[in-house]
């Protein structure tokens, strides 16, 4: 931990002060959400739906998986928040599919609800890939804060035990998995959740005994890439918590995380239009995607 914080300090020290205030989560919230193309419904839950937008054209599309954060808690904003993305996206020529999933704390979420909502989302992608001219040799999983999380682990499930509630056989293989401020090594964050997300989330999301099933940095991820963006300034999930999941990957995994810290971002600038470092986030998408 130590060596994390010495590495973020001399990154802030070597970039200056910063020359603009990272968003604020009330200019995020206050963000514009278009309407979707059409909703998906892969569960009678409210939440157990998804989102998609399609761009013009008959396709076949690449695709954008989006998972969206807020603390993997009810009392934040669920798929609607990335809405403003799935419209920008599709604008692009890129369809999106942004999943909606239950909450440690509502009902039916937490371990094992949460992760076999996300399993069954993506599940659903591969059966109405068809419907919607979907190209599944061209998918990407963009995930924000929880949904970091969440989308690590949705690339690595197929390494769970057989026997496990969560095991399941992925359909597809993403070209990429590009975590916005996104945790991966759970066993490590646990102790700051109470903290940011309030008391009963981290129980109910990761009991001690399945802590293993859950965290991203105890399983094998199957992937093109990993992408771990993090902004300098993110004083919720900073740096050094990508970091922690790189280096539990080292000597597992053929797949060597890249590590993208962007100067004077904070948590929200990875998923404001406005600010550059979503700019820089949408363009790792593209690339992935081989969008131009």
């Amino acid at each position: 931990m130590k060596r994390c914080v010495t590495f973020v300090l001399a990154m802030v020290l070597a970039i200056g002060p910063a020359s603009a205030d990272p968003v604020e989560l009330s200019t995020f919230r206050d963000l514009p959400r278009p309407n979707p193309t059409v909703q998906v419904a892969y569960g009678e839950a409210l939440a157990q739906g998804v989102d998609v937008f399609l761009p013009d054209g008959p396709g076949l599309h690449p695709v954008a998986v989006l998972i969206h954060g807020g603390c993997w808690s009810a009392t934040t904003a669920g798929r609607e928040q990335m809405r403003h993305l799935g419209a920008e996206l599709a604008q692009r020529g890129i369809a999106v599919w942004s999943i909606g999933y239950r909450r440690a704390n509502e009902a039916g979420g937490g371990y094992p609800g949460t992760y076999q909502d996300v399993r069954a989302a993506l599940d659903r992608l591969t059966e109405d890939a068809p419907t919607y001219r979907l190209d599944l040799s061209r998918v990407v999983l963009a995930g924000h804060s929880a949904g970091g999380h969440l989308a690590l682990w949705a690339v690595s499930r197929g390494s769970l035990p057989t026997g496990s509630q969560l095991y399941g056989s992925p359909q597809f293989v993403p070209r990429a998995v590009i975590s916005l401020g996104g945790v991966g090594d759970l066993a490590t964050f646990a102790r700051f959740v109470p903290v940011l997300c309030g008391p009963g989330i981290a129980e109910r999301l990761a009991p001690a005994d399945k802590l293993a099933e859950v965290s991203p940095a105890a399983l094998t991820p199957s992937a093109g890439s990993i992408v771990m963006v993090s902004g300098v300034l993110d004083r919720l999930i900073p740096p050094w918590v990508a970091y922690d999941y790189a280096r539990a990957l080292r000597g597992k995994s053929a797949i060597e995380p890249r590590l993208v810290n962007i100067p004077e971002a904070g948590h929200f600038d990875l998923v404001t239009p406005s600010a550059p470092a979503w700019k820089q986030a949408r363009s790792l998408i593209e690339e992935a995607l081989e969008v131009r």
